[in-house]
């Protein structure tokens, strides 16, 4: 009875996971007595708030397309002991930015070594890869600078302090007192459409623009983005803005929409807070991507059904229990690629591939073992029991030495390494169960009992 019950929670759950797994099909049966027009799989739920799409798996840069980029960070004005926080804080301000793109599933992580410090960076599905370089590497500090004391104001002489950097001096505003940037456009009568960046300031930051902007009333306020050398904008303070922000002031220049985006993005974001340069920029086309993956599927198709064939050739009908567990075990383990999610790659299906190889020799060390209880003279069912029983200690110490591994792949390798490393994990965690709880029901319910 006891088997009987986790068998048929199992079976539960492999149908649910077989839901899950399973694309959007159609099903249409039309008959005398029924109508049936309806499809399964591919859903996208609501649970709990927060939205569960099932509709497709999440594939990686290998299989998708896209753009991989690596860029390496320069310590050498940060103190050595910073330098960890600060290569961390890079990577979450680039996480920001990729997420204002748009960026379906990107892959971002750090790399360390001996005075080398990197951030790969994976765009799955990107296809503007100048445009999303330029985002990514972009420092995108603005610096709010003032005429320097000693220069009297002319507006005669506008355009030599325009590109005169040697005019200007910090006034205390940067980019860090903004809380947000947006694009906007002019609204008003027979305004051209250019876009603008309208900045949002905290409270602190709109009082100090605001001191700023009441010391130089009637000079401009040159605004520099990074280390240029020529200002993005400059405009003249009026005396209604020396009276104080009363709405978020807006950046004027010569920005094409894309400019415009990018350049909100990156301040909305924050500024890196070191700079990086690109050291490797790798595109892969979708097209390589699918044609690999189709070659991967059909390797681990044609894989599994060998081992299924070579487990009810030597085992009989303990091989077609054992592999009715497999495929538990494979339903089972795409589920929960799809519901993590598990962003897949070509690695990670070599992985998954292997352990289903791991999979099924747990099974065989159990039949062995069953084999020799057999030959020693035991009753057939008191075999079944021991060579369970006395096959999992072998099981669980070289599933845990493949746990250990894959824990050690996936701390300190990088990208492909650590996919491979996390489907080899789950799928070594889900064999150990299907091994145990649904080969021995299968085995006890249906055949143990009959002997």
């Amino acid at each position: 009875m006891k088997n009987q019950t986790v068998l048929g929670i199992t079976f539960g759950l492999a149908i649910i996971a077989l839901l899950i797994v399973l694309p959007k099909t159609p099903i249409t049966i039309t008959g005398k007595f029924i109508n049936i027009d309806t499809q399964v799989g591919g859903y996208n739920l609501e649970l709990f708030g927060k939205r569960l799409d099932l509709s497709e798996f999440k594939t990686g840069l290998d299989i998708k397309g896209g753009v991989k980029v690596v860029l390496k960070a320069d310590m050498t004005k940060i103190e050595e002991g910073d330098r960890d926080s600060a290569l961390e804080s890079a990577k979450n301000v680039i996480t920001r930015r990729v997420d204002f793109l748009g960026v379906s599933e990107p892959v971002i992580q750090t790399s360390k070594g001996v005075d080398d410090y990197r951030i790969i960076v994976e765009l799955p599905g990107v296809s503007d890869v100048s445009s999303a370089l330029s985002l990514i590497g972009q420092t995108a500090q603005l610096t709010f600078k003032q005429l320097k004391s000693d220069i009297v104001y002319s507006e005669a002489n506008f355009q030599e302090y325009y590109l005169n950097p040697e005019v200007w001096e910090d006034s205390g505003v940067t980019g860090a007192d903004l809380k947000g940037a947006d694009v906007v456009f002019d609204t008003s009568v027979g305004a051209s459409s250019t876009p603008q960046i309208r900045l949002r300031f905290s409270n602190e930051g709109r009082q100090k623009f605001s001191d700023v902007a009441k010391a130089n009333v009637g000079e401009p306020i040159a605004i520099f983005l990074d280390e240029g050398q020529v200002p993005i904008s400059m405009p003249v303070v009026n005396a209604d803005l020396a009276q104080g922000l009363t709405s978020d002031p807006v950046i004027t220049g010569s920005f094409s929409v894309e400019e415009a985006n990018a350049l909100s993005i990156s301040l909305r974001a924050g500024a890196l807070p070191v700079p990086v340069s690109v050291i490797e920029q790798r595109t892969i086309g979708a097209t390589l991507g699918e044609e690999s993956i189709k070659k991967s599927i059909t390797a681990g198709v044609i894989g599994v059904l060998f081992v299924l064939a070579f487990m009810l050739v030597n085992y009989g009908r303990l091989g077609l229990f054992a592999n009715v567990a497999l495929l538990v075990y494979g339903v089972t383990t795409l589920a929960i690629f799809k519901l993590v999610p598990v962003v897949i790659t070509l690695p990670g299906l070599a992985g998954f591939i292997l352990s289903i190889g791991m999979a099924v020799d747990a099974n065989i060390l159990i039949f062995e073992r069953i084999k020799e209880e057999i030959a020693w003279g035991k009753p057939f069912n008191l075999a079944l029991r021991l060579g369970f029983e006395r096959a999992w200690p072998s099981i669980k110490d070289s599933n845990i030495s493949s746990l250990l591994t894959s824990g050690v792949l996936f701390y300190f390798g990088t990208g492909v390494v650590r996919g491979f490393a996390l489907t080899l994990a789950i799928g070594v965690l889900v064999s150990m169960l299907t091994a145990i709880y649904v080969t021995r029901g299968l085995v006890e319910t249906f055949y143990g009992h009959n002997r």
